[in-house]
């Protein structure tokens, strides 16, 4: 259960900065205007309007891996950094993530017994990416993952869990003790993290061009609010940050034709920004085209389930009720194999050893797309598969894992015979999950140039960058990735800026916390203070809403189960719009859309006792 409290925050328009709390640092936007939009800023370029900033290091998106970058740039001794982020919220696509980080020779897999080696962990990444990775990149992910965990556990995460995963000979991916998500674990501590250290995260900002000198190295970037007023933001180095372009239809069939029509599980701001700002100034790409789809998804809501149901003892079937593929083959073997069945989908089957080995499924079954029954037979018939065939695919494989081999798919890792009722099952179909290409480095994370050469004061890490995962990216490997590489990022340019001047005092001052908002109209209600509930993405969510003077001037959510770095997005932005316009009828917020639709449905619901 948690309890969120909003009763109005500063709109982004003409009034002075908003500040938003959350549960991070002071998190503020540039906006003052209101005036015009990003695209039409963007396209006017530098003016004598523009407003002049400085900072020493920008980093460009407030994802896993810039924020992990912040936090290590200020630890080594950082004093002058900023973070733009042109989402509502921070988080990116990390606060999504669902399984764990991938980690090799570390205590949590010692005290289980569990025989891993870096050479290992290699071996299995290039085999997983079909050998196309940069070696060297693989090589320095495989050796830093363990100190990866030890940090983000010292940072305040929690990472003591060790699983099995698709592609990975052993149990390898790190997770929560609690078996829950590992985005929003990682999030909220990198979050509180920044706040500890003052870090700035301008929110609402969009980074637009990076700017070189005439030796070609960095000296600053272009950004542009929410409301278009654009600033130029002096500094010594630049971490782009800013993710894939998963969310980005059109990028994605440009690259790769055979994906049109796909679905994504990314955030709608993985729009491929930072590799067409990195395209300007005529860096390296590799591997653009590499593209992977997630095989377990719910094509209704794009939910992704995490593939520790599966590692956990799920199987899948088709719609006859057959197995058709080793559960735990790579990512793009189980899609392939989906999308050649009847309806280009299929069901993910466990049981109640699997739900209560995995808090996960619990998010799965508050949003209503897991099927429930208590035998095989009562699971076939609502799903609509065939009786028998269930009952004797279930059968049949309680048998392979008593004999510790599956002589159908070769599937290893068998953990539990599926014979515990109840039964669940979900629908699932392929959909784009990760963009392995971008933007060229070397293990240091210097952008490069096609011939292999350097620009001075820029670096990359997370999924902007191409060459870490080659041709098919495992499960586990992405958390890996933007803790391993935003640390090395963060520090990095910590060092450049150091032997380049080094580092100034802070000047990009924040904002102090605007004022709360208020009716922009007069209401039309009793007053006093009514509840409320709806439905969000994981459940109900119910409001109490405060009427003064006939006017709504407070809402706070009193209980939800909403995904924390996501709902606090509607949270904000949805209750303020209520509050400024008296009605429910406002704009929801990309990216948290059923948690918009919930807060609106329970405002609505509490105003109706205020008629």
């Amino acid at each position: 259960m948690k309890k969120g409290k909003f009763a109005g925050l500063a709109v982004m328009a003409a009034a002075a900065a908003a500040v938003i709390a959350l549960s991070g640092p002071i998190y503020t936007s540039l906006d003052k205007s209101g005036k015009k939009n990003v695209q039409e800023a963007a396209a006017e370029g530098r003016n004598e309007n523009e407003k002049e900033k400085q900072a020493d290091i920008v980093i460009i998106g407030a994802g896993g891996a810039g924020m992990t970058a912040a936090v290590e740039a200020v630890q080594k001794g950082a004093t002058n950094l900023v973070v733009l982020e042109k989402m509502p919220i921070t988080g990116g696509n990390t606060v999504r993530a669902t399984g764990g980080l991938n980690a090799a020779e570390t205590p949590y897999q010692e005290a289980e017994g569990i025989e891993d080696s870096v050479e290992l962990f290699v071996e299995d990444t290039m085999k997983g990416g079909k050998d196309l990775n940069d070696p060297k990149l693989v090589q320095v992910m495989a050796e830093q993952s363990a100190d990866a965990v030890t940090w983000v556990n010292e940072i305040g995460g929690d990472l003591s869990v060790v699983g099995q995963f698709g592609g990975a000979s052993v149990k390898r991916i790190h997770r929560p003790s609690d078996t829950s998500a590992v985005g929003p674990m990682l999030v909220n501590a990198l979050n509180a993290k920044l706040k500890e250290l003052d870090v700035p995260v301008f929110l609402e900002t969009e980074a637009v061009h990076i700017l070189l000198s005439e030796e070609g190295a960095v000296q600053g970037v272009q950004a542009v609010t929410k409301g278009g007023e654009p600033y130029t933001i002096s500094c010594k180095a630049v971490i782009l940050a800013t993710g894939g372009f998963g969310a980005n239809s059109e990028m994605v069939v440009k690259y790769k034709k055979d994906l049109d029509g796909f679905c994504t599980t990314n955030h709608s701001g993985a729009t491929g920004d930072g590799i067409v700002m990195a395209e300007e100034l005529k860096a390296g790409l590799v591997d653009i085209d590499q593209i992977q789809t997630h095989p377990t998804v719910n094509p209704d809501t794009t939910t992704m389930y995490t593939e520790g149901v599966r590692g956990n003892g799920a199987i899948l079937v088709n719609r006859s009720g057959k197995r058709f593929v080793n559960e735990l083959e790579t990512r793009d073997v189980v899609s392939e194999a989906i999308l050649n069945q009847e309806g280009k989908t299929c069901f993910m089957v466990f049981d109640q050893s699997v739900r209560d080995s995995l808090s996960a499924i619990e998010k799965y079954i508050g949003q209503g797309i897991i099927t429930q029954a208590d035998t095989p037979e009562e699971l076939a018939e609502a799903l609509g598969v065939d009786k028998d065939q269930l009952k004797a695919t279930l059968e049949q494989y309680a048998k392979y894992q008593a004999e510790g081999k599956d002589t159908e798919f070769g599937r290893e890792s068998m953990e539990v015979p599926l014979s515990m009722p109840p039964y669940y099952a979900g629908l699932c179909a392929p959909a784009v999950h990760h963009t392995m290409g971008g933007v060229k480095i070397d293990t240091t994370t210097q952008v490069l140039k096609e011939d292999g050469s350097a620009i001075p004061g820029l670096f990359a890490a997370g999924e902007v960058v191409g060459g870490v995962h080659g041709a098919n990216r495992l499960g586990g490997n992405a958390v890996t990735d933007i803790v391993v590489f935003g640390r090395l990022a963060g520090s990095a340019a910590y060092d450049y800026v150091a032997a380049n001047g080094g580092f100034t005092e802070k000047t990009m001052k924040l904002a102090e916390e605007g004022d709360a908002a208020q009716p922009e109209v007069k209401g039309n209600y009793k007053d006093g203070t009514y509840t409320g509930t709806g439905k969000g993405n994981n459940g109900e969510i119910t409001v109490e809403v405060v009427v003064k003077d006939g006017s709504v001037t407070a809402i706070e959510l009193t209980d939800h189960h909403e995904t924390p770095g996501i709902y606090e997005a509607a949270e904000k932005t949805v209750t303020s719009s209520i509050i400024r316009t008296q009605s429910t009828s406002v704009d929801g917020v990309s990216g948290a859309t059923n948690s918009s639709k919930g807060i609106k449905e329970a405002v609505a619901a509490a105003l109706e006792k205020a008629k």
